[in-house]
């Protein structure tokens, strides 16, 4: 019970590492303490019980947020609304019982512990579409460990966060004797010291001004048919009058009907930017009918032109929110299941980038920019990266902050500027070092003008992806198994 406990308490300090709270130094002392219920479980099922209590603690404080879209914005009863967001944390913390089961089981130390951690978080960001939230690294995007990024992205900043305060308990433990391991974690902080002074990326031309136009319109209101015109009239009066060769960008369904019912209106609007030497890129809904049945989309497009190669369809869609998993059984039982624009149908990953002001621009809506390998893999030659969100589904909470948080890691990893627009929060624009340059204060409606400047070349994570980093988990994780193997290891 005394594990169970420390276990608990770990993993509630987790989330405390993370935005808002910003406290980074918790997070190494989370993980060793996990470290040490793992090491101190009588055998590998308390070690699976200890980390499943761990993930239980992570999760059910760290994505409580889920909580306020179900109720507030998804009219679920909060009776129900709780036990569905602790049933999901706790499913979410079966990933790390399974990673302090192995560990116990064959006793494989710290090097061990880290890879099949990064391992279960991989996987998690990996199945049925994958839940990418509060992977460990992130929390370390403002200190020395952030030059890992370019290098092997989110995985080698996650699996350096757990080397080290996990090899460091198990020396203690170990009264000094193996600092191999030890040894292999401070050498990942050098590598991030010295990454962090490379710069893998070039600028490529003259700086952009670019204008983020943040709404703040209620989401309790936004679905109404009786906004519809209010908000075309908040987004047009924001966009008039701003500075001539602009790209204007309006965030995730910043218009709540669909755009070929509103073709006319929207498409005056990028003209009249258009004639001032700029362009718009909004998100909105798109009908797509020259498919049977007929298909829907969360969609970005740059308005106002003749061509539809502008238009990016949203690959990574969220369940519930914009598809409704066995729908026929569940839709109308409780309006959670029936929120607007819960219908649509995934993006190809064929798609081509944006193209406005002759600056080729990656997009991605909501979410889906924490996908890693999915915003690597579509930078290539991109100029810069776009994101747009619609986070007024979580309140006051924490969501939002964490959101932006991850964010920010997707430009370090591809050495470019990130521009993300917002309905009501967090709107910024972020340089090719993952520091925030401009934003805007959340809940409020106003314009972020500013610049941003275009960027070409690729990092190595481009290059290899996540691929070199799971290998080496796995590494760890094998010679975890093996005693031979784990007994040179330790001796040097």
């Amino acid at each position: 019970m005394r594990n169970l406990f420390l276990a608990l308490i770990a993993g509630l300090l987790f989330p405390l590492a993370f935005a808002p709270y910003g406290l980074w130094p918790l997070l190494l002392v989370s993980v060793a303490l996990a470290y040490w219920v793992q090491a101190s479980a009588p055998s590998a099922k308390a070690a699976l019980l200890g980390g499943w209590v761990y993930g239980l603690g992570m999760f059910g404080f760290g994505v409580a947020w889920l909580q306020v879209s179900m109720t507030d914005y998804g009219y679920m009863p909060l009776w129900m609304a709780v036990p569905a967001t602790a049933a999901f944390a706790a499913l979410l913390a079966l990933f790390y019982g399974a990673a302090f089961w192995l560990t116990r089981r064959f006793r494989g130390g710290g090097l061990m512990f880290a890879g099949a951690w990064v391992l279960a978080d991989w996987l998690r960001g990996w199945l049925l579409t994958g839940f990418p939230w509060l992977y460990g690294g992130y929390a370390l995007i403002d200190t020395p460990l952030a030059g890992l990024a370019p290098l092997g992205g989110i995985w080698l900043m996650t699996l350096a966060a757990v080397i080290l305060p996990a090899t460091a308990v198990e020396l203690v433990l170990r009264r000094g004797r193996g600092t191999g391991p030890l040894v292999l974690s401070l050498a990942l902080i050098v590598a991030g010291v010295v990454g962090g002074q490379f710069s893998f990326t070039h600028a490529e031309g003259e700086r952009q001004q670019v204008a983020l136009v943040q709404g703040n319109v209620p989401q309790d209101l936004k679905w109404l048919a009786t906004m519809r015109k209010e908000t075309r009239e908040i987004y047009a009066g924001l966009t008039e009058g701003l500075p001539e060769g602009t790209l204007v960008v309006w965030p995730e369904s910043a218009m709540i009907e669909f755009y070929q019912d509103i073709d006319d209106f929207v498409d005056d609007q990028g003209e009249a930017v258009a004639a001032k030497g700029g362009a718009l890129i909004s998100g909105l809904p798109w009908r797509d009918e020259s498919r049977t049945p007929t298909t829907y989309h969360n969609s970005i497009a740059v308005v106002g032109t003749d061509s539809e190669d502008g238009v990016y369809h949203k690959q990574k869609l969220v369940p519930f929110g914009e598809y409704v998993p066995l729908q026929g059984l569940i839709r109308g039982l409780i309006p959670f299941f029936d929120l607007p624009m819960s219908s649509f149908t995934p993006g190809s990953p064929r798609q081509p980038n944006l193209y406005a002001l002759s600056h080729e621009i990656a997009p991605f809506i909501c979410y889906e920019i924490l996908y890693p390998e999915l915003v690597a893999s579509r930078t290539g030659s991109a100029d810069v990266l776009l994101t747009i969100s619609n986070d007024a589904w979580f309140g006051t909470s924490a969501g939002p902050h964490q959101h932006f948080q991850m964010t920010r890691l997707r430009a370090l990893e591809t050495g470019r500027w990130l521009l993300r627009g917002t309905n009501n929060g967090i709107t910024a624009v972020v340089d090719h070092h993952g520091k925030v340059v401009e934003r805007l204060p959340q809940f409020e409606r106003d314009v972020l003008v500013s610049e941003y400047q275009p960027r070409q070349g690729e990092t190595p994570f481009m290059l290899a992806g996540v691929w070199p980093t799971l290998l080496l988990a796995l590494a760890f994780v094998v010679l975890g198994r093996g005693r031979r193997a784990r007994g040179l290891l330790e001796s040097f």
